[in-house]
């Protein structure tokens, strides 16, 4: 496939990502996100024989690939699904769209010939005051619970960035395929052991809610993260955290018209912070000097 459709696909599925998450676990949100990654699960594996290259690897080297994936998945997707009770998704997104500096902050302490320069430590302050734009008018800090919703957040975020750098670094030779495979195969173990009564008994859920399931068991988690794994051996680690500057506008968009979440001046300004701060943060040493 052409790396810019998959980059494309990409994006327009971590969009609406945001949105059925919150429709998906809005009765049952451990259940929302357990019931996805078995269906990915079950869905994974004929894909893995029918257009897998080559053998599925238990190898010490391609393990630790599955492991650092599923990183992501348990510590990034569990909190991201938590949060997503609490606020509006379009914000989610927002807060997701911190992972190329998270990813960058990572990447300083694992990978080699990477600086965090006088650029990138400007992007981060400025995005983190279009987070701060955003929250503090709307959060009620008395709250535990909005409090919660907003560092789970942070952390769900955390957990994907370091997965997406340790994946980076590990990983030279296994299918984006297989990791995949891996990821949903050990995620849905730990899932259902977390929580066996979920194969026995199948709790009431309404129409929308089983759609959200299933529309992220499959494009979401099968389809999505194999493109994104797909991409992430083509491109370098942080330039694949640029999906992340269109993704927020466009699910702060889907959130208002589909989801009646607020959209007023004050968000608006702080998504454009938090954009510009990705800005900075990548392309500001592209910015010329003025000659004198």
């Amino acid at each position: 496939m052409n790396v810019s459709i998959a980059y494309f696909l990409v994006i327009l599925i971590w969009s609406t990502t945001p949105l059925a998450i919150q429709w998906s676990g809005h009765q049952d949100w451990f259940f929302g996100i357990a019931a996805r990654i078995l269906i990915s699960a079950i869905i994974v594996i004929p894909l893995v024989f029918i257009f897998g290259k080559a053998k599925f690897s238990l190898k010490p080297s391609a393990l630790k690939v599955y492991a650092a994936a599923s990183l992501g998945m348990l510590g990034g997707m569990t909190p991201i699904y938590y949060a997503a009770q609490t606020m509006p998704s379009g914000w989610i997104s927002i807060i997701f769209g911190l992972t190329p500096i998270l990813m960058g902050i990572f990447s300083y302490f694992l990978l080699k010939n990477f600086t965090l320069t006088s650029n990138k430590i400007l992007g981060i302050i400025i995005s983190f005051a279009g987070l701060i734009v955003i929250f503090s008018p709307h959060l009620n800090w008395q709250s535990s619970l909005a409090l919660q919703g907003l560092l789970f957040a942070l952390l769900g975020t955390s957990f994907h960035s370091l997965s997406t750098v340790l994946v980076k670094r590990l990983n030279h030779e296994v299918p984006h395929s297989h990791v995949v495979a891996g990821t949903v195969w050990i995620s849905a173990v730990v899932y259902t052991l977390f929580h066996p009564s979920y194969i026995m008994e199948f709790p009431g859920m309404d129409i929308k809610a089983l759609g959200a399931i299933f529309y992220l068991g499959s494009i979401g988690s099968v389809f999505g993260f194999i493109l994104y794994y797909y991409i992430l051996k083509r491109l370098d680690a942080v330039r694949i955290g640029l999906i992340t500057l269109i993704t927020p506008i466009v699910a702060v968009l889907l959130g208002h018209f589909l989801n009646n979440e607020p959209l007023d001046a004050i968000i608006l300004l702080g998504v454009l912070l938090v954009i510009s701060g990705l800005v900075v943060y990548e392309f500001g040493h592209k910015i010329r000097k003025p000659k004198h």
